[in-house]
């Protein structure tokens, strides 16, 4: 079985890159047209999700020295809830650390977290609410 090879993800070829690309700055438009307008992180995060996966908006060099491979990786977004690759790279992160350092090591079959509503809307606006702190 040979090492599976990185192929660069696409974000541009899915469907709701292509319809949030299309109709963002309507959708902004109107939403300020109503007087209130949408929230900055709102604002940020559509704009951090249309440069995910751009390499010209950044990248790191790679290099492996066991097969002398030299590549770049586009910078992710890190966004909640738009982004599928960035969700799915926050869940593995997030089930690993459970597993690793708070499920004690007993047969678990499956955990439930659940949090009041009041609670969730106040980590849904702030992202230093759910902050790993060490």
């Amino acid at each position: 079985m040979g090492v599976a090879a990185y192929r660069r993800r696409e974000p541009w070829k899915g469907v709701l890159h292509r319809v949030i690309t299309a109709n963002v700055r309507t959708f902004i438009d109107l939403a300020e047209g109503r007087g209130r307008g949408l929230p900055r992180y709102v604002k940020r995060a559509f704009g951090s999700f249309l440069d995910c996966g751009d390499l010209t908006k950044g990248f790191a060099r790679v290099h492996c020295p066991k097969c002398g491979l030299d590549g770049v990786v586009a910078f992710s977004c890190k966004q909640r809830g738009l982004c599928t690759s960035c969700d799915a790279r926050r869940m593995a992160d997030t089930a690993a650390w459970l597993v690793d350092d708070v499920i004690p090591d007993v047969p678990v079959r499956q955990w439930v977290l659940s949090v009041p509503y009041r609670v969730r809307f106040a980590l849904a606006r702030d992202a230093k609410l759910l902050t790993r702190r060490r």
